[in-house]
């Protein structure tokens, strides 16, 4: 397959040395030099450790679990050698469309004990979903996470006319997310191949999205299984781009003040990624907190209403949660780095303190109009009352919100927090340490 072009190039395949902790372990489909002719990656191999039993892999790119599969299928040649049972042998299919255009992807074995052992690394390259026509109404993508001031910017924003914003800003509606995500779904073969190989699982009402029940076989040379994981991949994007063109139009007749040219709205990395390959057109602002002021914020919003909001319930405790945020942070650089130019860095404190000349920063690079009475119009938006802002504060005013680290993370969480975003801190110009 070498020197074909295809959707998906694979141009090295590295084994990662085992160090002692695999018996042996190998991932022979693909092979540098691979041109796959379809968005999904067809991954096999084999594991088996010294010390415990591999169950599953996980393939992770750019700091994230991007898939996974179990060790269920047999290889009785791998088996007779190690003298272990014969399911040691795993096959996955991952969705292109979760990795960037230029991705490494590692596959590692998971243990029965929960411990991770790399077995290879793919590096390669992703053709992009075909461009489409570029419409009057273009993204804004508010790159960020929680208790940055994504309320506070969308409002500004929403007071421009070229801006349109949909309202109330409590819900901080995703409408482009909504659709990434469903883009996601329906173009991962677990999902399409259940139109072809229902595997037995149609009295489950989630059957078609394949995440329950085996992933049914996928040969990316077979015709229709070809077309199914390209030509209607792109159809599939078309479709999920309309959706959104089409609610933003409706809101945007409501508009008084002429038709917008942005449509603004919050985003996750995962999100961010899919929407701006839907509309190359689109600008982004990457939008961040001081990291440890952010912790502190999120603390004690989720104090204050009594929940675990922020993904903090997923962690064992607040310094386990520092240290997940680690990697939201860590993508963040990597956005700033993979955007370069294209990305507008938003910085809350600025925002806060500064908030005309902030501002007239942003509409510059959006190319909109930044006037004295569009950008007075903007700044009287904060003497509206809007009741979801108030309800979102947890300190008395923006001066006593920056720099509240200092006082409101004891010693263990501020070291944790140098250690988890000390990268991060660096790239957006923040000062490390105490």
């Amino acid at each position: 397959m070498a020197g074909t072009s295809g959707l998906i190039e694979i141009s090295e395949v590295v084994h990662e040395p085992s160090g002692g902790r695999l018996a042996g372990a190998e991932l022979s489909v693909p092979e540098r030099g691979s041109a796959i002719p379809t968005y999904t990656i067809d991954l096999r191999g084999w594991a088996v450790a010294t010390d415990d039993r591999v169950t599953g892999v996980e393939l992770g790119s750019e700091g994230s679990v991007v898939g996974a599969a179990p060790l269920d299928v047999e290889r009785p040649h791998v088996a007779e050698r190690f003298g272990v049972e014969p399911r040691v042998g795993f096959r996955a299919l991952l969705n292109g469309l979760l990795l960037p255009s230029e991705f490494e992807l590692e596959v590692t074995a998971v243990t029965g004990s929960g411990d991770r052992r790399p077995i290879a690394t793919v590096s390669g390259r992703r053709a992009e979903l075909p461009a489409a026509a570029d419409a009057a109404l273009q993204p804004l993508i508010v790159t960020t996470l929680g208790r940055t001031g994504s309320m506070l910017l969308l409002r500004f924003l929403e007071a421009h006319p070229e801006v349109l914003v949909i309202r109330p800003h409590r819900y901080e509606q995703r409408v482009a997310g909504y659709w990434s995500e469903v883009l996601l779904a329906l173009t991962d073969p677990a999902s399409y191949m259940r139109q072809l190989a229902p595997a037995g699982s149609l009295d489950r009402p989630r059957w078609w999205l394949g995440d329950e029940g085996p992933t049914p076989g996928f040969d990316p040379q077979r015709g229709l299984q070809r077309w199914l994981g390209s030509d209607a991949v792109a159809s599939v994007a078309d479709m999920c781009r309309e959706r959104i063109d089409a609610l933003y139009a409706e809101a945007a007749t409501a508009a008084s003040d002429g038709p917008p040219r942005w449509f603004a709205e919050k985003h996750t990395l995962r999100s961010a990624a899919v929407t701006a390959e839907l509309y190359p057109r689109a600008r982004e602002v990457l939008l961040v907190r001081d990291f440890r002021d952010m912790v502190a914020s999120i603390l004690a919003f989720n104090r204050k209403r009594g929940v675990r909001g922020f993904g903090e319930g997923a962690a064992a405790d607040p310094i386990d949660y520092v240290r997940r945020l680690s990697g939201w942070a860590e993508g963040m650089v990597r956005r700033l780095e993979c955007r370069g130019g294209r990305a507008h860095v938003l910085r809350y404190e600025e925002l806060a303190l500064e908030p005309r000349a902030t501002l007239e920063g942003l509409l510059r690079y959006l190319e909109a109009d930044a006037g004295a009475s569009t950008l007075a119009a903007m700044l009287d938006a904060l003497a509206e009352e809007m009741p979801e802002l108030a309800e979102h504060t947890t300190s008395p005013d923006a001066e006593s919100s920056i720099g509240r680290w200092r006082t409101d993370l004891d010693d263990e969480l501020k070291r944790a927090c140098e250690a988890s975003f000390g990268r991060a801190l660096e790239a957006f110009g923040y000062e490390p340490g105490a």
